[in-house]
């Protein structure tokens, strides 16, 4: 049985939502960079696996959609004034 995790939301300082989009932007980026570095991705799945004991078909699921974060979840930027 995995533990149970608890939240606790700081009700008078919630965090801004520019601090999510840049933290998706940031994973986004980050993924990008594992996919074009030479480590292999059956490496990267085997890795998690043996960490969290999850399939590897919902590994693999969750890191083909990682790049693509930013542009499923985030609209486009606006233009520099």
């Amino acid at each position: 049985m995995k533990p149970k995790i608890t939240v606790k939301l700081n009700e008078q300082n919630p965090e801004p939502q520019e601090i999510i989009a840049e933290s998706i932007i940031e994973i986004s980026a980050a993924m990008k960079k594992i996919n074009a570095s030479r480590l292999k991705r059956r490496v990267i799945v085997t890795l998690i696996q043996a960490e969290s004991g999850l399939g590897k078909g919902a590994i693999e699921l969750v890191l083909n959609n990682l790049d693509s974060l930013e542009s499923i979840w985030l609209k486009p930027a606006l233009p520099s004034k």
